[in-house]
Parts: C-alpha cells; sequence; structure tokens
C-alpha cells in the first residue's frame, strides 16, 4: 500500500526535524517546503494527500499559500 503523502510546509527548522520524525514514524512520507513559493512548486511535483501549513511563511504567507493550493485542489489542508 502506497504511504500518505503529507507536504509540510514550515520554514523553522526545529519543527520541520520534529513533525518529520513524529510524521514518519507513524508511516507517513513526509515532503518538506520552507517557503511559500516552494510549497507551491512541491505542491505539484509531489501532488500531496494532505498539507500541513504554517502562517508564517517568508515570501508569501500561508494564508496566500492555502488560497493558491485552494484555487488547484481540494486537498485536505491545516494551518499550523
Amino acid at each position: 500500500m502506497k504511504p500518505t503523502v503529507v507536504l509540510l510546509v514550515e520554514d523553522e527548522e526545529s519543527y520541520i526535524d520534529a513533525l518529520t520524525v513524529g510524521l514518519q514514524r507513524e508511516g507517513f512520507r513526509v515532503e518538506v517546503a520552507r517557503d511559500g513559493f516552494d510549497a507551491l512548486d512541491r505542491f505539484d511535483a509531489v501532488r500531496p494527500d494532505i498539507v500541513l501549513l504554517d502562517v508564517m511563511l517568508p515570501r508569501i504567507s500561508g494564508i496566500d499559500v492555502c488560497r493558491q493550493l485552494r484555487k488547484r485542489s481540494q486537498v485536505p489542508i491545516i494551518m499550523v
């Protein structure tokens, strides 16, 4: 069975490390984007099953990323 793919959009390394370890331990495949533009690119490349999206991001806010993603897909988005 194919693992659920989580796109983690976060710019704080400590959060990335902790969330990645926890999610992988539960069997998820984690893809990381560190800013809003990277998130939009990674979303198109990876086609994740769910997005964990930081509100405060460099370059483009998490709110604006959420709006762009919602135009493209109905994938679940959790704002953190």
